[in-house]
């Protein structure tokens, strides 16, 4: 078999729809393929009749592809008769995408998760959110910036104080560049807290862990809230705090699983 063909399963199906299409079965609605179209394949094998010749199809079925349905199992003969092989994968969730998106910030922290951090530090809000999705954040805090407000130019509070900041950082491809500004904000003696994707073979993770960051990893994987504070369906990765200049309430893997944490 020569080339592949990867079909990607949308992210708008559900999960019995999505085990069924990387088992082969269902329709090809639910599927993006990255590569030649059923009609590009129809083509190269002579148009309709002799691709339902080629597949041993009937020809209802072979124009049904071309119209963008039809079955995966039918895509797949189509695709064998061209000399094709295909591959159907998961794609990426919507949660995903919009987990990694730089500029998204409505993918707020579960509130058993800072409300643990808040018993421990044994205090009743943080002094700061410099990642606020805005005024109606959940999260208690003296102060916060706004993604308009952008918290990466702005100073995080002065050194050595009772409070602690909170920090839920975009996790696309500026995350990189709000470590840096933790770490900055650590060596100025700042205590915080950072939620983060566990990704330990990051170049990010170890210039955290190296410039001082403790690491607590988070049993199970978080629902985030969307912006109308409802849960969403479990992250796409494993979480962790980072503790920077606040040990005291480190304890390296939680024992207990928050009800905003699953698995």
């Amino acid at each position: 078999m020569g080339k592949k063909i990867t079909l990607s399963i949308t992210p708008e199906v559900g999960g019995y729809v999505r085990r069924r299409a990387l088992s082969g079965v269902g329709s090809m609605k639910n599927v993006v393929a990255t590569g030649p179209s059923p009609a590009s394949l129809v083509n190269v094998l002579g148009g309709v009749r002799p691709a339902a010749r080629a597949t041993g199809m009937g020809t209802d079925t072979v124009y049904a592809l071309c119209r963008g349905e039809g079955s995966i199992s039918s895509y797949r003969k189509l695709a064998a008769a061209a000399g094709l092989s295909v591959e159907v994968v998961r794609g990426k969730s919507r949660a995903w995408q919009t987990l990694h998106s730089s500029l998204d910030m409505t993918w707020r922290t579960p509130p058993e998760v800072w409300r643990m951090v808040l018993v421990r530090l044994d205090i009743h809000q943080f002094t700061l959110d410099p990642c606020s999705p805005g005024p109606d954040s959940a999260i208690p805090c003296a102060d916060h910036y706004t993604p308009a407000e952008d918290g990466l130019s702005r100073s995080w509070g002065e050194p050595g104080g009772a409070g602690a900041v909170w920090v839920n950082p975009p996790y696309g491809r500026a995350l990189g560049s709000w470590i840096d500004k933790m770490i900055a904000e650590a060596y100025r003696g700042v205590k915080m807290i950072a939620l983060v994707p566990a990704r330990t073979g990051t170049k990010w993770w170890h210039k955290a862990i190296d410039a001082g960051a403790e690491a607590e990893f988070l049993r199970g994987r978080l629902r985030f809230l969307d912006g109308d504070g409802n849960p969403r369906d479990a992250a796409p990765f494993d979480s962790a705090l980072l503790w920077w200049n606040a040990g005291a309430g480190l304890v390296h893997t939680l024992d207990a699983r928050p009800a905003g944490l699953v698995g």
